[in-house]
């Protein structure tokens, strides 16, 4: 199934307004001409004005200002998101960094990976992976994909990280890099069922593959266009080595979460690390 196929070829500050005088006050000209005076009722139709306007400015403040600190604060305001508890992500405003460690899954803690890091916008949660998912039941010697993490946001997408022993490749070799177990469409043809949770990528609903080298590592990238994909007809994927397997770091969204999200998405698929 996993054989690598051959390539071919404010608050504002207001004015203060001072309060009306008990009585009025004329002043009179030494040559005995009056001064116009404002009545009290002038006055007061006058400071009515300022405060109406006063009330306006502040109304229109708090239209503006209130829900953004709500939405804001909306973002983190359940606990299971991932803003809520992972450090900020640099030089990447509203994304938070997510590095697994030694002991987050059971092939980190079996050894067999090395830690890996991925940002992910603050809305986001991490889903559960079942036992039978997540190889906790064979690794290290899991011989088929496994799940190591993922999360949700039911408004944008889903982020699955799953790894391929690179011996379910027939790949001998000793930690290879991912030339080593194959050229670009070769390595998808045989991953692309891991990618989609069904079936093979046909080769028209690859939309783009690139390779991108990043710290000196090579990753493969692929953006697909397929019907039969579990969570969602697009697709960004992005795949490397880790130690002895194969690493693909998967983004799947409907065509309402891709109109929505896709500069997200995006992002969390360029931020992937491994």
């Amino acid at each position: 199934m996993f054989a690598v196929s051959t390539p071919s070829s404010v608050t504002s500050r207001v004015p203060h307004t001072p309060a009306l005088r008990s009585a009025d006050r004329r002043h009179v000209k030494a040559r005995g001409s009056a001064v116009p005076v404002r009545s009290s009722s002038q006055a007061g139709e006058s400071d009515l004005q300022g405060f109406t306007r006063r009330g306006l400015l502040s109304s229109t403040l708090a239209a503006t200002v209130l829900p953004t600190l709500a939405a804001n604060a909306g973002e983190v305001s359940d606990s299971k998101m991932v803003g809520a508890y992972l450090p900020e992500a640099s030089g990447e405003p509203g994304f938070y960094s997510f590095v697994a460690n030694a002991t987050r899954t059971p092939a980190l803690r079996a050894g067999a990976l090395n830690p890996y890091s991925v940002n992910i916008p603050a809305q986001w949660k991490e889903a559960p992976v079942s036992n039978a998912r997540s190889g906790n039941y064979c690794q290290p010697r899991c011989d088929e994909a496994t799940t190591e993490v993922q999360f949700t946001d039911p408004g944008s997408g889903t982020l699955q990280l799953i790894i391929i022993p690179t011996t379910k490749l027939l790949i001998a070799k000793n930690e290879p890099t991912i030339e080593d177990v194959g050229e670009i469409y070769g390595i998808l043809d045989a991953i692309s069922p891991a990618i989609t949770g069904s079936v093979a990528v046909e080769r028209e609903e690859v939309t783009s593959a690139e390779t991108v080298a990043i710290d000196g590592k090579s990753y493969y990238k692929y953006e697909l266009l397929t019907p039969f994909a579990d969570a969602g007809v697009h697709s960004l994927s992005v795949v490397s080595t880790n130690k002895n397997y194969v690493f693909i770091a998967t983004i799947g969204a409907s065509e309402k979460q891709w109109a929505k999200s896709e500069a997200d998405l995006r992002k969390i698929e360029n931020s992937f690390r491994c």
